[in-house]
């Protein structure tokens, strides 16, 4: 019985480390993917200034948008001052030319339900209104989109793979009921063990990325208590295999 509690207790743990490696990389994804969407903004910066009706009726048109989850229009003076904060030696060279010759913009938060379609939104809203050009950055929306698509392979794996554990403990269990049999409990105690112990050594080795600021995010407690449960059964049912006639 002793063997066969060790064998358990080591398979669920090298269950658990893997099921953390995959939670812990799932939800930097799903971070990467908040961060890098709530940081995107689409320009549109108006060719010449607009009137407060037509200024108010091109905004509305832009809310309107399904792929538009903020719109926020942006003065001359307001740019300018964002400039002389980010970049003084520019404005001084501006102010050499005269009056501010920056031109209104409305920014432009995307929904995260777009982001993927966006690009083409873009090109369709050029006849939305008359813009001398349209800001936005391809490379920062393409590796939010590649983050979301790893994010979800992720779930998807993981998900499987606590489908297989659920239907081969739900195999085991009918089994064990047609055969009567010893209890197993100490073997599922055995396996809730070892898939603890593998979160833990996957949370210690995954330690040292905490240090990533804002794009770290550990996974919720009640995944970690699902990959224990799920060691246990699967620790059970994987032991009936091995158990002595």
């Amino acid at each position: 019985m002793k063997s066969r509690a060790l064998w358990v207790f080591a398979f669920a743990a090298a269950a658990g480390l893997a099921a953390q490696t995959l939670l812990v990389l799932e939800r930097q994804c799903r971070r990467l993917e908040d961060v890098l969407a709530g940081d995107l903004r689409v320009v549109f910066f108006l060719r010449s200034p607009l009137e407060e009706s037509r200024r108010k009726i091109a905004e509305e048109t832009l809310r309107a948008q399904p792929e538009a989850a903020e719109v926020r229009y942006v003065s001359p003076g307001q740019a300018l001052a964002f400039l002389r904060r980010e970049d003084p030696e520019l404005v001084d060279a501006v102010a050499l030319v005269g009056d501010n010759p920056l031109p209104g913009a409305f920014e432009v938060k995307p929904a995260s339900e777009s982001l993927s379609r966006l690009a083409a939104w873009i090109g369709a809203a050029q006849g939305l209104g008359d813009w001398s050009d349209v800001r936005w950055k391809p490379a920062q929306l393409a590796a939010a989109l590649r983050a979301r698509l790893y994010a979800r392979w992720l779930r998807l794996m993981l998900s499987s793979l606590l489908c297989a554990a659920a239907g081969l403990a739900l195999w085991a269990l009918a089994r064990r009921l047609r055969r009567g049999g010893a209890d197993e409990a100490a073997l599922a105690l055995a396996g809730a063990l070892g898939g603890a112990a593998g979160l833990a050594l996957g949370a210690l080795a995954a330690w040292p990325l905490a240090r990533a600021g804002p794009l770290w995010s550990w996974p919720p407690a009640w995944t970690q208590a699902l990959v224990a449960a799920a060691c246990a059964a699967l620790g059970w049912s994987l032991s009936l295999w091995r158990a002595e006639p």
